[in-house]
Protein backbone atom coordinates (compact mmCIF):
# COMPACT_ATOMS: atom_id res chain seq x y z
CA UNK A 1 0.00 0.00 0.00
CA UNK A 2 1.17 3.53 -0.76
CA UNK A 3 2.70 5.03 2.43
CA UNK A 4 0.94 8.30 1.61
CA UNK A 5 -2.44 6.55 1.92
CA UNK A 6 -1.48 5.20 5.36
CA UNK A 7 -0.50 8.68 6.53
CA UNK A 8 -3.69 10.18 5.12
CA UNK A 9 -5.74 7.51 6.90
CA UNK A 10 -4.10 8.47 10.21
CA UNK A 11 -4.81 12.13 9.56
CA UNK A 12 -8.40 11.38 8.55
CA UNK A 13 -9.15 9.51 11.78
CA UNK A 14 -7.45 12.27 13.76
CA UNK A 15 -9.80 14.75 12.08
CA UNK A 16 -12.80 12.54 12.88
CA UNK A 17 -11.85 12.35 16.56
CA UNK A 18 -11.23 16.09 16.73
CA UNK A 19 -14.49 16.95 14.97
CA UNK A 20 -16.41 14.71 17.37
CA UNK A 21 -14.62 16.12 20.43
CA UNK A 22 -15.19 19.72 19.36
CA UNK A 23 -18.80 18.97 18.42
CA UNK A 24 -19.52 17.47 21.83
CA UNK A 25 -17.84 20.44 23.53
CA UNK A 26 -19.95 22.84 21.48
CA UNK A 27 -23.23 21.03 22.10
CA UNK A 28 -22.88 20.48 25.83
CA UNK A 29 -20.71 23.32 27.14
CA UNK A 30 -22.24 26.62 26.18
CA UNK A 31 -22.34 26.42 22.37
CA UNK A 32 -19.44 28.84 22.04
CA UNK A 33 -19.02 30.10 18.51
CA UNK A 34 -15.25 29.52 18.34
CA UNK A 35 -15.70 25.84 19.23
CA UNK A 36 -18.25 25.56 16.41
CA UNK A 37 -15.71 27.11 14.00
CA UNK A 38 -13.11 24.54 15.03
CA UNK A 39 -15.68 21.75 14.68
CA UNK A 40 -16.40 22.84 11.11
CA UNK A 41 -12.67 23.17 10.45
CA UNK A 42 -12.01 19.55 11.36
CA UNK A 43 -15.12 18.49 9.44
CA UNK A 44 -13.71 20.19 6.34
CA UNK A 45 -10.40 18.43 7.03
CA UNK A 46 -12.21 15.07 7.01
CA UNK A 47 -13.48 15.78 3.50
CA UNK A 48 -10.02 16.99 2.50
CA UNK A 49 -8.27 13.76 3.53
CA UNK A 50 -10.88 11.61 1.75
CA UNK A 51 -10.53 13.68 -1.43
CA UNK A 52 -6.75 13.63 -1.12
CA UNK A 53 -6.55 9.85 -0.77
CA UNK A 54 -9.00 9.30 -3.62
CA UNK A 55 -7.19 11.82 -5.79
CA UNK A 56 -3.87 10.04 -5.26
CA UNK A 57 -5.27 6.58 -5.97
CA UNK A 58 -7.33 7.65 -8.99
CA UNK A 59 -4.89 10.32 -10.18
CA UNK A 60 -7.90 12.66 -10.33
CA UNK A 61 -7.37 16.37 -10.80
CA UNK A 62 -10.88 17.35 -9.63
CA UNK A 63 -10.48 15.39 -6.37
CA UNK A 64 -7.12 17.04 -5.70
CA UNK A 65 -8.75 20.40 -6.44
CA UNK A 66 -11.47 19.61 -3.89
CA UNK A 67 -8.78 18.72 -1.37
CA UNK A 68 -7.05 22.07 -1.97
CA UNK A 69 -10.33 23.95 -1.41
CA UNK A 70 -11.02 22.04 1.81
CA UNK A 71 -7.52 22.88 3.11
CA UNK A 72 -8.21 26.58 2.57
CA UNK A 73 -11.62 26.35 4.26
CA UNK A 74 -10.23 24.41 7.22
CA UNK A 75 -7.35 26.82 7.80
CA UNK A 76 -9.63 29.85 7.48
CA UNK A 77 -12.00 28.44 10.10
CA UNK A 78 -9.08 27.83 12.48
CA UNK A 79 -8.13 31.52 12.31
CA UNK A 80 -11.76 32.58 12.68
CA UNK A 81 -12.15 30.40 15.78
CA UNK A 82 -9.03 31.80 17.42
CA UNK A 83 -10.15 35.36 16.83
CA UNK A 84 -13.67 34.61 18.07
CA UNK A 85 -12.26 33.09 21.25
CA UNK A 86 -10.09 36.17 21.80
CA UNK A 87 -13.06 38.51 21.28
CA UNK A 88 -11.52 40.01 18.13
CA UNK A 89 -13.52 40.81 14.99
CA UNK A 90 -13.20 38.29 12.17
CA UNK A 91 -12.37 39.95 8.83
CA UNK A 92 -14.61 37.63 6.86
CA UNK A 93 -14.48 39.61 3.61
CA UNK A 94 -10.69 39.74 3.59
CA UNK A 95 -10.35 36.10 4.52
CA UNK A 96 -12.95 34.94 1.99
CA UNK A 97 -11.35 37.06 -0.74
CA UNK A 98 -7.82 35.82 -0.07
CA UNK A 99 -9.02 32.26 0.40
CA UNK A 100 -10.92 32.36 -2.88
CA UNK A 101 -7.83 33.51 -4.79
CA UNK A 102 -5.70 30.76 -3.22
CA UNK A 103 -8.42 28.16 -3.84
CA UNK A 104 -8.58 29.14 -7.53
CA UNK A 105 -4.81 28.80 -7.76
CA UNK A 106 -4.94 25.41 -6.07
CA UNK A 107 -7.72 24.22 -8.39
CA UNK A 108 -5.76 25.35 -11.46
CA UNK A 109 -2.61 23.57 -10.28
CA UNK A 110 -4.55 20.40 -9.51
CA UNK A 111 -6.32 20.34 -12.86
CA UNK A 112 -3.07 20.66 -14.81
CA UNK A 113 -1.45 18.12 -12.44
CA UNK A 114 1.30 20.53 -11.40
CA UNK A 115 2.10 19.18 -7.95
CA UNK A 116 4.91 21.66 -7.42
CA UNK A 117 2.65 24.66 -8.04
CA UNK A 118 -0.08 23.24 -5.81
CA UNK A 119 2.48 22.40 -3.12
CA UNK A 120 3.71 25.98 -3.17
CA UNK A 121 0.38 27.83 -3.22
CA UNK A 122 -1.72 25.98 -0.66
CA UNK A 123 0.90 25.24 2.06
CA UNK A 124 2.26 28.76 1.75
CA UNK A 125 -1.18 30.21 2.41
CA UNK A 126 -1.86 27.80 5.26
CA UNK A 127 1.44 28.85 6.82
CA UNK A 128 0.26 32.47 6.75
CA UNK A 129 -3.03 31.43 8.36
CA UNK A 130 -1.19 29.61 11.15
CA UNK A 131 0.92 32.71 11.84
CA UNK A 132 -2.28 34.78 11.97
CA UNK A 133 -3.74 32.26 14.40
CA UNK A 134 -0.69 32.51 16.66
CA UNK A 135 -0.86 36.31 16.61
CA UNK A 136 -4.60 36.31 17.37
CA UNK A 137 -4.11 33.86 20.24
CA UNK A 138 -1.72 36.23 22.04
CA UNK A 139 -3.61 37.62 25.07
CA UNK A 140 -3.86 41.39 25.27
CA UNK A 141 -4.51 42.03 28.97
CA UNK A 142 -3.29 38.92 30.78
CA UNK A 143 -0.66 36.22 30.67
CA UNK A 144 -0.72 33.04 28.61
CA UNK A 145 -2.08 30.02 30.40
CA UNK A 146 -0.43 26.61 29.89
CA UNK A 147 -2.82 25.28 27.19
CA UNK A 148 -2.49 28.55 25.25
CA UNK A 149 1.31 28.26 25.32
CA UNK A 150 1.05 24.77 23.82
CA UNK A 151 -1.43 25.95 21.18
CA UNK A 152 0.70 28.99 20.32
CA UNK A 153 3.81 26.82 19.97
CA UNK A 154 2.03 24.35 17.71
CA UNK A 155 0.78 27.18 15.49
CA UNK A 156 4.34 28.42 15.06
CA UNK A 157 5.62 24.91 14.30
CA UNK A 158 2.75 24.39 11.86
CA UNK A 159 3.60 27.68 10.12
CA UNK A 160 7.28 26.71 9.92
CA UNK A 161 6.36 23.30 8.55
CA UNK A 162 4.06 24.75 5.88
CA UNK A 163 6.75 27.25 4.89
CA UNK A 164 9.25 24.41 4.48
CA UNK A 165 6.77 22.61 2.24
CA UNK A 166 6.19 25.70 0.12
CA UNK A 167 9.92 26.38 -0.28
CA UNK A 168 10.59 22.76 -1.17
CA UNK A 169 7.83 22.80 -3.80
CA UNK A 170 9.02 26.14 -5.19
CA UNK A 171 12.47 24.63 -5.78
CA UNK A 172 10.93 22.25 -8.27
CA UNK A 173 8.52 24.75 -9.86
CA UNK A 174 8.42 24.56 -13.65
CA UNK A 175 10.57 21.43 -13.77
CA UNK A 176 9.84 17.79 -14.19
CA UNK A 177 9.30 15.96 -10.87
CA UNK A 178 12.67 15.44 -9.29
CA UNK A 179 14.64 15.99 -6.13
CA UNK A 180 12.46 18.90 -5.07
CA UNK A 181 9.28 16.79 -4.85
CA UNK A 182 11.18 13.95 -3.19
CA UNK A 183 12.18 16.39 -0.50
CA UNK A 184 8.63 17.74 -0.38
CA UNK A 185 7.20 14.27 0.19
CA UNK A 186 9.81 13.50 2.85
CA UNK A 187 8.98 16.68 4.78
CA UNK A 188 5.27 15.97 4.40
CA UNK A 189 5.50 12.36 5.56
CA UNK A 190 7.83 12.99 8.50
CA UNK A 191 6.37 16.23 9.79
CA UNK A 192 2.66 16.40 9.07
CA UNK A 193 1.34 13.54 11.27
CA UNK A 194 3.07 14.70 14.45
CA UNK A 195 2.36 18.40 13.92
CA UNK A 196 -1.28 17.81 12.93
CA UNK A 197 -1.95 15.54 15.92
CA UNK A 198 -0.04 17.88 18.24
CA UNK A 199 -2.10 20.86 17.12
CA UNK A 200 -5.30 18.89 17.68
CA UNK A 201 -4.23 17.88 21.19
CA UNK A 202 -3.36 21.50 21.98
CA UNK A 203 -6.78 22.62 20.72
CA UNK A 204 -8.49 20.10 23.01
CA UNK A 205 -6.36 21.34 25.92
CA UNK A 206 -7.43 24.93 25.23
CA UNK A 207 -11.12 24.01 25.11
CA UNK A 208 -10.79 21.93 28.29
CA UNK A 209 -8.93 24.77 30.01
CA UNK A 210 -11.62 27.24 29.00
CA UNK A 211 -14.28 24.88 30.36
CA UNK A 212 -12.42 24.51 33.66
CA UNK A 213 -12.14 28.30 33.93
CA UNK A 214 -15.84 28.63 33.15
CA UNK A 215 -16.75 26.12 35.87
CA UNK A 216 -14.50 27.84 38.41
CA UNK A 217 -16.11 31.16 37.57
CA UNK A 218 -19.60 29.70 37.92
CA UNK A 219 -18.68 28.35 41.35
CA UNK A 220 -17.53 31.79 42.53
CA UNK A 221 -19.91 34.16 40.75
CA UNK A 222 -23.59 34.95 41.10
CA UNK A 223 -25.31 34.22 37.76
CA UNK A 224 -27.89 37.01 38.11
CA UNK A 225 -25.64 39.95 38.92
CA UNK A 226 -22.25 38.62 37.67
CA UNK A 227 -20.51 39.62 40.90
CA UNK A 228 -18.90 37.20 43.33
CA UNK A 229 -21.12 34.96 45.41
CA UNK A 230 -20.56 34.20 49.11
CA UNK A 231 -18.02 31.51 48.33
CA UNK A 232 -16.08 33.86 46.07
CA UNK A 233 -16.22 36.57 48.73
CA UNK A 234 -14.87 34.22 51.39
CA UNK A 235 -11.96 33.19 49.18
CA UNK A 236 -11.16 36.78 48.20
CA UNK A 237 -11.40 37.87 51.85
CA UNK A 238 -8.67 35.41 52.89
CA UNK A 239 -6.21 37.14 50.56
CA UNK A 240 -7.44 40.64 51.39
CA UNK A 241 -7.17 40.12 55.15
CA UNK A 242 -3.72 38.52 54.80
CA UNK A 243 -2.45 41.45 52.71
CA UNK A 244 -3.94 44.02 55.10
CA UNK A 245 -2.14 42.39 58.05
CA UNK A 246 1.12 41.94 56.17
CA UNK A 247 1.40 45.57 55.09
CA UNK A 248 -0.44 47.17 57.99
CA UNK A 249 -3.17 48.61 55.75
CA UNK A 250 -6.82 49.24 56.71
CA UNK A 251 -9.58 47.07 55.29
CA UNK A 252 -13.28 47.86 55.38
CA UNK A 253 -16.30 45.63 54.89
CA UNK A 254 -19.69 46.99 53.84
CA UNK A 255 -22.86 44.93 54.14
CA UNK A 256 -25.86 46.50 52.39
CA UNK A 257 -29.29 45.62 51.10
CA UNK A 258 -32.25 47.19 49.35
CA UNK A 259 -34.93 48.73 51.57
CA UNK A 260 -38.36 47.26 50.89
CA UNK A 261 -37.12 44.67 48.43
CA UNK A 262 -39.82 42.15 49.37
CA UNK A 263 -42.53 44.74 48.71
CA UNK A 264 -40.96 45.46 45.31
CA UNK A 265 -41.05 41.76 44.43
CA UNK A 266 -44.61 41.35 45.68
CA UNK A 267 -45.91 44.49 43.99
CA UNK A 268 -44.11 44.40 40.66
CA UNK A 269 -42.95 40.80 40.22
CA UNK A 270 -39.64 39.01 40.26
CA UNK A 271 -38.54 40.47 36.92
CA UNK A 272 -38.53 43.93 38.47
CA UNK A 273 -36.77 42.53 41.55
CA UNK A 274 -34.08 40.93 39.41
CA UNK A 275 -33.59 44.18 37.50
CA UNK A 276 -33.19 46.01 40.81
CA UNK A 277 -30.55 43.55 41.98
CA UNK A 278 -28.62 43.82 38.72
CA UNK A 279 -28.78 47.62 38.77
CA UNK A 280 -27.69 47.73 42.42
CA UNK A 281 -24.76 45.41 41.70
CA UNK A 282 -23.64 47.51 38.72
CA UNK A 283 -23.87 50.67 40.79
CA UNK A 284 -21.77 49.12 43.56
CA UNK A 285 -19.20 47.89 41.06
CA UNK A 286 -18.86 51.29 39.41
CA UNK A 287 -18.46 53.04 42.77
CA UNK A 288 -15.43 51.07 43.96
CA UNK A 289 -11.88 50.88 42.69
CA UNK A 290 -10.13 48.13 40.81
CA UNK A 291 -8.98 45.66 43.44
CA UNK A 292 -12.00 46.18 45.66
CA UNK A 293 -14.43 43.29 45.89
CA UNK A 294 -18.20 43.23 45.33
CA UNK A 295 -20.26 40.14 46.13
CA UNK A 296 -23.86 39.10 46.49
CA UNK A 297 -24.14 37.40 49.87
CA UNK A 298 -27.70 36.17 49.34
CA UNK A 299 -31.13 37.56 48.51
CA UNK A 300 -30.81 41.33 48.21
CA UNK A 301 -27.79 41.52 50.55
CA UNK A 302 -24.41 42.50 49.13
CA UNK A 303 -20.95 42.65 50.65
CA UNK A 304 -18.04 44.87 49.64
CA UNK A 305 -14.41 44.62 50.72
CA UNK A 306 -12.61 47.93 50.23
CA UNK A 307 -8.84 47.48 50.40
CA UNK A 308 -6.59 50.14 51.93
CA UNK A 309 -9.75 51.93 53.11
CA UNK A 310 -10.85 52.69 56.65
CA UNK A 311 -14.45 52.72 57.86
CA UNK A 312 -14.92 56.48 57.46
CA UNK A 313 -13.69 56.50 53.86
CA UNK A 314 -15.83 53.46 53.07
CA UNK A 315 -18.88 55.25 54.51
CA UNK A 316 -18.19 58.23 52.24
CA UNK A 317 -18.15 55.95 49.19
CA UNK A 318 -21.41 54.33 50.27
CA UNK A 319 -23.03 57.72 50.79
CA UNK A 320 -22.48 58.42 47.11
CA UNK A 321 -24.02 55.07 46.21
CA UNK A 322 -26.96 55.74 48.53
CA UNK A 323 -27.60 59.07 46.81
CA UNK A 324 -27.33 57.59 43.31
CA UNK A 325 -29.48 54.51 43.78
CA UNK A 326 -32.64 56.60 43.78
CA UNK A 327 -31.88 57.48 40.16
CA UNK A 328 -32.10 53.87 38.97
CA UNK A 329 -35.11 53.28 36.71
CA UNK A 330 -36.61 49.80 36.51
CA UNK A 331 -38.20 48.99 33.12
CA UNK A 332 -40.98 46.91 34.71
CA UNK A 333 -41.55 49.32 37.58
CA UNK A 334 -40.76 52.86 36.36
CA UNK A 335 -42.41 54.50 39.36
CA UNK A 336 -40.61 52.41 41.99
CA UNK A 337 -38.02 54.35 43.98
CA UNK A 338 -35.10 52.29 45.20
CA UNK A 339 -33.47 52.87 48.56
CA UNK A 340 -30.68 51.03 50.36
CA UNK A 341 -29.09 50.81 53.81
CA UNK A 342 -25.42 50.18 54.54
CA UNK A 343 -23.43 48.86 57.49
CA UNK A 344 -19.68 49.45 57.65
CA UNK A 345 -17.04 47.69 59.75
CA UNK A 346 -13.25 47.86 59.75
CA UNK A 347 -10.71 45.06 60.19
CA UNK A 348 -9.58 44.81 63.79
CA UNK A 349 -6.54 43.18 65.37
CA UNK A 350 -8.53 40.31 66.83
CA UNK A 351 -10.34 39.33 63.62
CA UNK A 352 -9.52 35.81 62.51
CA UNK A 353 -11.81 35.52 59.49
CA UNK A 354 -14.35 37.37 57.40
CA UNK A 355 -17.26 36.35 59.65
CA UNK A 356 -15.83 38.50 62.45
CA UNK A 357 -16.17 41.57 60.23
CA UNK A 358 -19.53 40.43 58.87
CA UNK A 359 -20.99 40.26 62.37
CA UNK A 360 -20.05 43.87 63.09
CA UNK A 361 -21.14 45.13 59.66
CA UNK A 362 -24.48 43.32 60.12
CA UNK A 363 -24.91 45.03 63.47
CA UNK A 364 -24.25 48.40 61.84
CA UNK A 365 -26.74 47.57 59.08
CA UNK A 366 -29.33 46.71 61.74
CA UNK A 367 -28.72 50.14 63.31
CA UNK A 368 -29.25 51.82 59.93
CA UNK A 369 -32.54 49.94 59.47
CA UNK A 370 -33.68 50.73 63.00
CA UNK A 371 -32.92 54.43 62.60
CA UNK A 372 -35.15 54.81 59.54
CA UNK A 373 -33.37 53.01 56.66
CA UNK A 374 -31.86 54.74 53.63
CA UNK A 375 -28.66 55.56 55.50
CA UNK A 376 -25.07 54.50 56.17
CA UNK A 377 -24.04 53.34 59.66
CA UNK A 378 -20.53 52.59 60.96
CA UNK A 379 -20.04 49.98 63.64
CA UNK A 380 -18.44 51.47 66.76
CA UNK A 381 -17.27 49.66 69.86
CA UNK A 382 -19.34 51.96 72.07
CA UNK A 383 -22.50 50.88 70.30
Amino acid sequence: MDPAIIIIALLFFTSVVMALAMGVAWLHFGRQVHVLSWTLSYSAAMVQWIANAAGIMLKSGPLMALAACCIVVSGTLVVAGVRQRSGQPVPWRLMLGAGSVVAVGGIYAAMIHDRALQGMIVPGYVGILMLCSAASLWPRDRRFNAPEIAFFTMFLLFALFQTALAVSAAANLGKAPGAGLVTYRAILGLGLPSIYVGTGVAAVMVVAGDLAHQLRRQMRHDPLTDVLNRRGLDEAAVRAIANARRYGRPLALVVCDLDGFKALNDGHGHIAGDAALRGFAQLLGSAVRRGDIVARMGGDEFGLLLVETDAAAAADVMERVRAEIGCLILPNAPHARLRASFGVAQLQAGDQQLDDMVARADAALYDAKRDGKDRVAIWRAAA
